[in-house]
């Protein structure tokens, strides 16, 4: 048990440290904030149906448990588009910082859409994280109304980030993870797709920079970042999930600033350590249940 638990922790570390280069890349590519997300599920969802297809070795799922990957890729398509105009209109450190307060609504959630105790390490590791992140947007937010918006964005996507997490909760302990990323990233894809026509948004014309950013955005952050996440949801509650992925902000963080040049403030620094703190709190060995590894 504890090997099984070290290995979920390392598939899920892998899958963290994966989604915190998204909002650079994100940054770096010159596109409207549809199109960035119809590119990164689009380009994802093709090898993640073909490796569904390929290896049709997944469990007896009924339509119950289809209907809840759709309405998954749903969610994620809602997230994507949220997150993605927030990155694009306020700084990179508020949006991750405000896209990852996701625990808050996943624990609060938890107890009556899953049916999940949430332990009250987590519950302790959300409170703590949960200030070091104020600390981290402290500065941006005070700057005005000018970054409204994109904070807004942000939290609209951190709360359709729940969801995404809370139903591949429900679903990925009964379907394989193959058949669930084969079923959710193209659901995504093609709803995201659908926005950008309606938004009568250019798929081409963009910089060769621009489309290798969006290539590398379906490669790190979507198969390699979201998949591994998926995976972990099988094994483990969907609010420490949502726990572990504040570490985003801090990866984030470092990023912006060796890249972007954007430096964080003492609070940011602070607030980063305090995250990490949080994270410790809630996911250090022998603070679940062994029942909760199913």
């Amino acid at each position: 048990m504890q090997r099984r638990r070290s290995y979920t922790y390392s598939v899920l570390g892998i899958g963290v440290a994966a989604v915190s280069c998204a909002a650079i890349l994100i940054r770096e590519a010159d596109a409207p904030a549809l199109v960035i997300a119809a590119y990164r599920l689009g380009l994802a969802a093709v090898p993640a149906g073909t490796l569904a297809l390929a290896t049709g070795r997944q469990r007896r799922s009924s339509a119950g448990l289809w209907a809840w990957s759709l309405l998954a890729g749903t969610f994620l398509a809602l997230h994507f588009g949220f997150w993605i105009a927030s990155v694009q209109q306020t700084s990179v450190i508020t949006s991750v910082v405000l896209v990852t307060t996701n625990p808050l609504f996943v624990g609060l959630a938890s107890p009556f859409v899953l049916r999940e105790r949430v332990p009250a390490a987590v519950w302790w590791g959300i409170a703590i994280s949960t200030t070091g992140a104020a600390l981290m947007a402290a500065e941006d937010v005070s700057e005005g109304l000018g970054t409204l918006a994109g904070d807004l964005y942000a939290l609209l996507g951190a709360i359709f980030g729940a969801g995404y997490l809370m139903i591949g909760r429900r679903a990925r302990p009964r379907v394989s993870w193959a058949a669930y990323i084969g079923a959710v990233y193209p659901v995504a894809a093609v709803l995201l797709v659908v926005s950008v026509l309606v938004a009568r948004e250019p798929f081409t014309g963009y910089s060769v920079k621009t489309f290798v950013m969006l290539g590398l955005l379906a490669l790190v952050p979507q198969l390699v970042g979201h998949s591994a996440i998926n995976w972990a949801l099988a094994y483990v509650p969907a609010a420490l999930v949502a726990m572990a992925i504040l570490g985003e902000p801090v990866g984030a963080t470092a990023l912006a600033a060796v890249i972007l040049r954007e430096m964080p403030s003492g609070f940011e620094a602070v607030g980063a350590l305090v995250v990490l703190a949080g994270v410790y709190v809630a996911l250090r060995p022998g603070r679940l249940p062994a029942g909760d590894f199913g």
